[in-house]
């Protein structure tokens, strides 16, 4: 899951911005190149170190997958690369004592941007390096249930699992990494590797339609086309800008200077009236935002009733209307989104009703008293911490003063703290916060594992219930989807009870896309899957 997110746009950046827009070579450049302005930049290009979802995007475009995937019908589907020319495999099938063992048949035509052949070799090095716990991969819980992995032949690899679960076509069916570039390195120091520290002019060997032509960090990211990749995308050039300022951003698709931008919910209307060549997509129901405690830096957050009367004091619906999200959001209560129609359940998952008067009552039946300055105590300690987010985030930002609002009328004294985007993920992971705004781009394929249970990068808030870890586990030994989902709704509903997380409101990523820019393929499942297969189409030339 993801997730895969982050000062003010500093004078530097901006002056970069406004020479490019206005130097002579600018309009030559926009015949072949798609434009997408970024809050944040990517931060590791390789599969299995991702982190974000634009992380997630990128690679899909840098590296060829074993099993492509499209979302119809509200159901993720893998595709073999007879239906997806991004995918590795011809066929696979499962075979063995209860089908414990997967066998993948990959294409023999696809070669390495340096010219070297992409072999099951490859698979094989990604998938057992994942698993190192010196790589320290976000993913490293796919492997969890893989007992080895095998290259039968140059075409051929197989995967054996200590048992059948529902996700196992999913946990092997990934992004694939050159194993002759990295397998001489040690696995603790895959992260600063060259390659990916400086992956300019070929260094970053890559297999997918796009390779990295340019990249200056935290300014600007231009893919260009993989010479190796066949069919060659259509577009020649597709720039990244790195903008964090929202205003900024919106102004530079207003002026003509970018194709491509999420848009602020509350800005919407006006944008597409002040750009009429701009169409609108979504992404829908992808997307939660929540607030996370952790209980190792406050006492109150090691209470489930203080966290409670935490998200009581919360009043959703006031901050969805406030924030022009009416026709986007709905209040969450839980982990899943309700598009998961097999495992959101509207009465275990139902969003925390507004009741402050409740909230304030647990909050004395706790021990947290009003002090003489309105402010709770307890022992000689303040209810008193920081609330964080990431710059550049409007809506976290009005959201944080909201909450702090909220949480004041109830003598909770929230601090708002706002720090750099990559900076603010990296406290996450770290656990150096106390609470905290943030947002999950929810999995496709249902593996809560790594947000709740154990060490996981993605476990923010330090989660620990063996109960819950052993319902997560019963849903990964059943055999399909359907028969795992019941297990899944409970870890769900117990998870809920404990309120980790506020969870806000699940909502639809907006997405404005010039109508210059054809052919893309914007849902659920993402923004850029299909970037390859991107046009950029007649409407230019009739408007001329």
């Amino acid at each position: 899951m993801t997730r895969r997110s982050w000062s003010a746009l500093a004078s530097p950046l901006l002056a970069v911005v406004v020479f490019a827009a206005c130097s002579p070579g600018a309009d030559r450049q926009r015949d072949d190149t798609v434009t997408i302005l970024e809050l944040a930049d990517i931060n590791r290009p390789m599969p299995f170190l991702s982190e974000s979802v634009l992380d997630g995007e990128v690679n899909g475009m840098l590296y060829m997958e074993i099993l492509g995937s499209r979302w119809e019908d509200g159901q993720l589907r893998f595709l073999t690369a007879d239906e997806d020319v991004l995918a590795l495999a011809k066929s696979y099938e499962f075979f063995g004592p209860d089908s414990t063992s997967l066998r993948y048949h990959l294409r023999g035509d696809v070669r390495w941007s340096d010219g070297r052949p992409l072999t099951a070799h490859d698979a094989v090095w990604t998938i057992e390096t994942r698993g190192d716990p010196a790589v320290a991969s976000p993913r490293r819980d796919y492997n969890q249930f893989i007992e080895s992995v095998e290259a039968e032949d140059d075409s051929t690899f197989v995967v054996h699992f200590t048992r059948r679960y529902p996700e196992m076509l999913p946990h092997t069916g990934v992004g694939i990494a050159p194993r002759h570039l990295y397998e001489e390195t040690d696995p603790s120091d895959l992260r600063t590797h060259p390659a990916m520290a400086n992956p300019e002019a070929g260094r970053l060997v890559v297999s997918g339609p796009y390779m990295i032509g340019q990249w200056r960090r935290g300014q600007r990211l231009l893919l260009v086309p993989n010479p190796e990749f066949d069919p060659q995308p259509h577009i020649p050039r597709v720039e990244f800008r790195i903008i964090p300022e929202q205003t900024t951003r919106i102004i530079e698709l207003q002026t003509g200077n970018a194709d491509v931008m999420a848009l602020p919910h509350d800005q919407v209307d006006r944008v597409r009236q002040e750009v009429p060549d701009l169409r609108i997509e979504t992404r829908e129901g992808r997307v939660y935002d929540y607030i996370a405690y952790n209980p190792n830096a406050h006492p109150a957050f090691q209470s489930a009733r203080v966290r409670r009367a935490l998200g009581l004091a919360i009043d959703r619906e006031a901050l969805i209307r406030a924030l022009n999200l009416e026709r986007f959001a709905e209040p969450a209560g839980g982990p899943f989104s309700p598009i998961q129609t097999l495992h959101y359940d509207p009465e275990a998952q139902a969003p925390l009703p507004f009741d402050p008067d409740e909230a304030a009552r647990i909050l004395d039946e706790e021990g947290w008293a009003v002090g003489a300055g309105g402010v709770r105590e307890k022992e000689g300690e303040s209810l008193s911490f920081t609330l964080g987010t990431n710059a550049g985030n409007q809506r976290r930002a009005d959201i944080a003063q909201m909450v702090q609002q909220q949480w004041r009328r109830v003598g909770v004294d929230a601090r708002i703290q706002t720090r750099e985007t990559n900076t603010y993920f990296d406290a996450l992971t770290s656990r150096d916060f106390e609470a905290a705004i943030a947002g999950w781009s929810i999995g496709l394929f249902v593996d809560m594992t790594s947000l709740w249970e154990g060490d996981s990068a993605f476990n923010y808030t330090s989660f620990d219930d063996p109960e819950v870890s052993r319902v997560m586990q019963e849903a990964l030994t059943q055999p399909t989807e359907e028969e795992a989902a019941a297990y899944w709704r409970e870890a769900a509903a117990r998870i809920v009870e404990q309120q980790p997380y506020s969870w806000l409101f699940y909502m639809d990523e907006v997405v404005g896309v010039r109508d210059r820019i054809q052919g893309t393929r914007i849902n659920t499942l993402g923004t850029l899957q299909n970037l390859h297969e991107w046009t950029i189409g007649s409407a230019v030339a009739e408007e001329n």
